[in-house]
């Protein structure tokens, strides 16, 4: 048997927005570094060519031109893509500062690259990488000054203490206030970003407990259908959801659900209630009541795209349906997929005309109608559901 289901609204999480940004910053940033450090990068290995520095030549190669293939693998995880970039960042510095010592490049990629510890993966890696940039800059510059290094390894004569202690202090000093501002400006953006979230779902579940309203006056009104949109509603979702092609929002299905009979609010009480059968002045009538719902929500941007359901539900597979006898799948997906649900449940319950039918005789009557009235392969899956509900129902009883 198919029954109700609950209805949920979710809010979109912070985290799964920020994760979104940063996947896309992390590839726009790569191509960002790519750009900005070519001049530094040609300079560089054009002398380590030059004086035949064999290895960092190669090593600041293969950096750079990991960064190209890093911004051409967007499929990989931001995170492993962000951790490569600032690596391979770290590389290039390492190398600078080994040829060049303080007087090269190797302080802008020191200072750069916790920034984009900072934006691309949070603030802890931000701090770890803030001192790295410390660590690393400190150790080249003892290496230098206690000689560790033979000087016969070193390309260039180019120790100086002053210069050395000079620009990582100046280095440090723009590093933390930038550190500062980042973070300062994280914690600023976070709450704003949680407050809007927070204020966006309450609206939402506003907006989803006055359709919710809606849907129960239109039942109070036609009492011969009372029950029936939430009906339709929870079933339609879930032969959505078994669709399983993530073409449609099954939230916008379910608004759509509930309001697709919104238009009868339009026609007399002397036509909706009638309890005989309507003649075709009433009947004309009565079909208008896809298009007052049509004109009544399409002004709407909240409902936009939950506006086929109630406009396109009484259009038919082989086009001889209505308001404007659409045919296969020019009808939209949602209202081919309300369509079977819609009438199942008018045929199983009870109407004044006459008594509720059988669930397998209503069954049966879907599928008499499949190619005429409804999507074949709608009604394919409308089927294999019911029948899944039945032998589940049968298990659990047993």
């Amino acid at each position: 048997m198919l029954s109700k289901s609950r209805t949920s609204v979710r809010a979109v999480d912070v985290d799964d927005v920020l994760s979104e940004w940063r996947s896309r910053a992390v590839t726009v940033l790569t191509y960002v570094v790519l750009i900005v450090a070519l001049p530094a990068f040609a300079i560089s290995a054009f002398s380590m060519y030059a004086s035949k520095s064999w290895a960092a030549f190669v090593v600041m190669s293969a950096a750079y031109l990991g960064m190209i293939a890093l911004a051409l693998l967007k499929k990989i995880d931001f995170r492993l893509r962000a951790w490569v970039l600032i690596t391979l960042g770290y590389m290039m510095a390492a190398v600078n500062l080994w040829y060049f010592g303080s007087a090269g490049s190797a302080r802008v990629y020191l200072l750069a690259l916790p920034i984009l510890g900072f934006i691309l993966i949070g603030t802890r890696t931000g701090w770890v990488t803030t001192a790295f940039s410390a660590l690393l800059y400190a150790v080249f510059c003892l290496l230098d000054y206690y000689a560790i290094l033979s000087p016969r390894l070193l390309p260039l004569d180019r120790f100086d203490l002053l210069n050395w202690v000079t620009t990582g202090f100046t280095m440090m000093m723009l590093l933390v206030i930038i550190v500062i501002l980042l973070i300062r400006m994280y914690r600023f953006l976070i709450n704003t970003l949680r407050k809007e979230r927070v204020l966006s779902a309450e609206l939402e579940q506003t907006y989803d407990a006055t359709l919710e309203g809606w849907a129960t006056a239109l039942e109070y009104r036609d009492l011969e259908t009372a029950g029936h949109c939430h009906r339709v509603s929870a079933i339609t979702k879930r032969l959505a959801e078994a669709d399983g092609t993530g073409a449609l929002d099954i939230m916008d299905v379910h608004r759509g659900s509930l309001l697709h009979d919104v238009g009868k609010m339009g026609i007399p009480d002397s036509v909706l209630l009638k309890p005989g059968k309507l003649t075709d002045e009433e009947f004309k009538q009565m079909q208008q009541h896809t298009t007052y719902a049509y004109e009544l929500l399409s002004h709407i941007p909240y409902l936009k795209h939950a506006l086929d359901i109630p406009y396109c539900h009484h259009e038919k597979w082989d086009g001889s349906g209505y308001p404007r006898g659409l045919k296969g799948t020019d009808i939209p997906l949602s209202a081919r997929i309300f369509s079977v649900v819609d009438v199942y449940d008018a045929l199983i319950s009870d109407r004044p005309y006459r008594k509720a039918w059988q669930e397998e005789k209503a069954i049966e009557y879907i599928k008499e109608r499949s190619g005429k009235d409804f999507d074949p392969a709608v009604v394919q899956a409308f089927v294999k559901l019911a029948e899944e509900e039945t032998d589940s129902l049968s298990s659990s009883e047993e």
